[in-house]
């Protein structure tokens, strides 16, 4: 009869332990997933951050060719803005690319 309850609990034993198991393995499997989702968003918001540096860098190639023509009436577009706005400009740019960045990359991350 001894022999039999140790059978018994041993029994009960790999059952839980068989359970424990299959529950961590959909852990895994779930975390798994996740992360393969994490990784590609985190490709496509590199890819997003590679274009928009791409269009910034064709931006102010633009910027730089207008500033060197001149304007019909004599002006030139550099000479719009002063020293002090240009460089407010560059700045407010520089932040709003900064943020773009931050959520671009913030977003990838868990």
């Amino acid at each position: 009869m001894a022999e039999l309850n140790k059978y018994e609990l041993l029994l009960n034993d790999l059952v839980k332990i068989e359970t424990e198991v299959s529950i961590l393995a959909n852990k895994c499997k779930d975390l798994m997933a996740s992360n393969k989702d994490l990784e590609e968003f985190a490709i496509k918001a590199k890819k997003e951050i590679t274009s928009y540096s791409q269009k910034i860098i064709n931006l102010e190639s633009e910027l730089e060719s207008a500033k060197k023509k001149t304007e019909p009436g004599g002006v030139k577009l550099s000479n719009l803005l002063n020293t002090k706005e240009t460089e407010t400009l560059k700045v407010k740019l520089q932040n709003l690319i900064s943020r773009i960045d931050y959520h671009l990359t913030a977003d990838g991350q868990v």
